[in-house]
């Protein structure tokens, strides 16, 4: 098959548009990121710009307004918007569980009529915790959704908000446009987590009519691990403001809702995001499919009878950027890839992520990937007891 040589993923290597990109990040010899959770490689340009606050302390702000933090947070704002479709004036900065509590608060006061906060249940297991604390502030109740037709049991003028994963578990992508709309027809909010999405999907929240969004700013946007989350909040949300106490008092959303972050995680996160700038998602998107595609049909030439499964995705919706692969002895082979060369996410005791970035992976870094592991699955089996 044309899969077969390494010479035809670097034919297709060759021919990709987006194959400069590779050279703005700091890749060791040997190594092949597909550890999305530790924030990829490093860009080229972050020492320096992380430099620059080491040896120079910024002065104190001048006037209000000023200073590295909010120049930095402008910046980062500006290269993220194109790639999720929003406006840079949308977008702040902050710590995850945050973000999303003032989100669902802020959802909460939008419809002060309303008692039930919907949160997928495979969001991020933390965000459950989040989400009842904001339940339990508010008034609410946490309705944790298994499955996004469950919405339609739920009586139609008591939904605040519905919180969704872009992306679910297993890397499947959720129609974001055609659920957006469902959770509008029933004049609810719509929220969606773009942390497994952004910077590797097409994701247009403005086209999609969303009302808010959040999502980490490691994994395809270069940000690194420590780096802070953005959120969205809609424009049409953001002047909102309500009357407490006798004082008008502005309501979370008229700046956003994001808290402050410092400025060394900002300049980091601003330092990955410079290198996607004027790329189009859609490009992105395209070489993700790629990718992917291309680790599927190795795994399925190179690794047929190997004891390891591609966790399916549910029926009629299309993978993303992720492949979790399923193996008695997950830990074991994730140490086993790292000793190769290759960094994946050990996300369960039998399953292991895959991600793809399509900004510094290439068709050969899969090819080699793939042969590292059938490598590594062999080296697993020679020390597993076999299995019952």
């Amino acid at each position: 098959m044309w899969t077969s040589t390494r010479p035809a993923a670097a034919a297709l290597d060759d021919a990709d548009d987006l194959a400069s990109l590779r050279a703005h990040y700091r890749l060791p010899p040997g190594v092949i990121h597909l550890d999305g959770g530790a924030g990829g490689p490093q860009p080229r340009t972050t020492p320096a710009r992380l430099r620059r606050f080491v040896d120079h302390r910024p002065e104190p702000r001048a006037r209000r307004g000023d200073g590295e933090c909010r120049r930095e947070a402008r910046g980062a704002a500006t290269a993220l918007a194109p790639l999720i479709g929003a406006a840079p004036e949308e977008i702040t900065f902050g710590e995850p569980s945050i973000t999303l509590f003032k989100a669902l608060l802020a959802a909460a006061r939008l419809r002060p009529h309303r008692r039930i906060l919907a949160l997928g249940r495979n969001c991020f297991a933390g965000d459950h915790y989040v989400a009842e604390s904001a339940a339990r502030f508010t008034g609410c109740t946490l309705h944790l959704l298994d499955h996004v037709d469950e919405l339609a049991d739920l009586p139609a003028d008591q939904v605040v908000i519905v919180a969704l994963a872009h992306t679910d578990p297993t890397g499947a992508v959720r129609d974001a446009a055609a659920l957006t709309s469902a959770i509008r027809e029933r004049d609810a909010l719509a929220l969606w987590d773009l942390s497994y999405s952004a910077g590797a999907l097409d994701v247009d929240l403005d086209a999609w009519g969303v009302d808010f969004a959040i999502g980490a700013g490691h994994r395809f946007l270069g940000g690194g691990a420590g780096a802070p989350s953005y959120c969205f909040v809609a424009d049409r949300h953001r002047a909102r403001t309500r009357v407490c106490g006798g004082g008008v008092v502005l309501h979370p959303l008229s700046s956003g809702f994001g808290d402050p972050s410092s400025a060394l995680p900002l300049a980091e996160l601003h330092a990955g995001l410079s290198v996607l700038r004027d790329v189009p998602p859609a490009a992105l998107a395209a070489k993700t499919r790629g990718l992917v595609s291309l680790f599927l049909r190795r795994l399925d030439e190179h690794c047929p009878d190997a004891g390891i499964d591609v966790v399916p995705t549910p029926p009629g919706m299309p993978r993303g950027a992720q492949v979790l692969l399923r193996h008695p002895h997950a830990q074991r082979l994730g140490d086993a890839l790292y000793n190769r060369g290759v960094l994946v996410e050990g996300v369960e005791p039998d399953r292991l992520r895959f991600s793809f970035a399509p900004s510094w992976l290439r068709h050969v870094d899969v090819w080699e990937a793939t042969d590292e592991l059938h490598g590594a699955l062999h080296d697993v089996a020679a020390v597993s007891p076999p299995r019952r």
